[in-house]
This record gives structure tokens, C-alpha cells and sequence, in this order.
């Protein structure tokens, strides 16, 4: 008979502790995840690379040429391969790419399109990226006659390539 006061007791306790209320402190959240807003997309002859809502897209192309007439440079035929579809980037990376468009001064460039003059025979290489509500288009035109790639432009396009070897090995 001695268990029942206790259990009595025991329950009256649980009771009254749970009509008391703890004061509860709410920890701060991060706004979203880094680089979730970060969109880029860099389009050469022979890959695109797109980095969309974390995720990291690589596009191989390959050019067909006629065998029976090899003095002809341009091709009969374009393919694409998917290398990469869709990897998440860690938010590790996402952050460093972000420092990156910060610190090459792609985003502050004075001029849009560089290199050969529109019309003129060249490699075209183009990046568009927005980042933290500011976007920018560079169009770079490779050709020998004509001026280099700036050097913002060639960091880029650097870093963009080992990330995407990070990624896909």
C-alpha cells in the first residue's frame, strides 16, 4: 500500500510541471543557403557549364568533320554529351565561388565584349552570372589577331574548370 501514495505524489509532480511553461529561445537561422541565389553560366566551343539553385550542370560538345574533305574546318555535325547533370555543390563551394566572382572583378569589368571585333572570325566564350542581386554578360572573342582575354575573365574560367573537376572526380 506504501507504492500508492508515492505514485500519487509522482503523478501530482508531473503534473504541475507540465503546466509550467519554459522560456524558449528561438536560435538564428541563416537566410538561405549560401550561393542558392548564385547563378552561372559559362559557354565555350566545346562545354557549357551552368551552376543553377546549387546544382552544377556540365555539357560536353564534339564536332564532326568530313572525313572525305579535310581542308574543310567546318564541321557537318554537333553532339552534346551530359558529363555532369545536376551534382549538388557543397556549401563549401558554393561560398568559395562566390568569393571568387567577388574578388576576380568579373562583376565590375568596363566592357561587355572583348577580343576580335563582332564579325570577325574567332572562338567565342561568353559567362553570365548573377550574384547577390547583380548580374553581368562577358563575351569573349578569340582570335590571335586581337587582343587577350582580360584577366578577370581568365580567372573565372580557371576556377570554374577545377571546380568542375572536383566535381566530377
Amino acid at each position: 500500500m506504501r507504492v500508492f501514495p508515492v505514485l500519487i505524489a509522482l503523478l501530482s509532480v508531473v503534473f504541475q510541471l507540465n503546466g509550467q511553461t519554459i522560456a524558449y529561445q528561438e536560435l538564428p537561422r541563416p537566410a538561405a543557403k549560401p550561393g542558392i541565389d548564385l547563378f552561372f553560366h559559362y559557354d565555350s566551343p566545346r562545354d557549357v557549364v551552368i551552376i543553377q539553385n546549387g546544382k552544377l550542370t556540365h555539357i560536353s560538345r564534339n564536332y564532326v568533320y568530313d572525313e572525305n574533305r579535310p581542308w574543310v574546318a567546318t564541321p557537318v555535325d554537333v553532339s552534346e554529351r551530359t558529363v555532369a547533370d545536376a551534382v549538388p555543390l557543397n556549401g563549401h563551394q558554393l561560398k568559395s565561388l562566390q568569393e571568387m566572382i567577388g574578388s576576380t572583378g568579373i562583376m565590375q569589368l568596363p566592357e561587355r565584349e572583348y577580343g576580335a571585333p563582332a564579325g570577325q572570325r574567332s572562338y567565342d566564350y561568353q559567362m553570365r552570372i548573377r550574384s547577390e542581386g547583380r548580374e553581368r554578360s562577358v563575351l569573349y572573342r578569340s582570335n590571335p589577331s586581337y587582343a587577350i582575354a582580360p584577366p578577370a575573365f581568365d580567372r573565372m574560367k580557371e576556377y570554374i574548370w577545377k571546380l568542375v573537376t572536383e566535381v566530377e572526380y
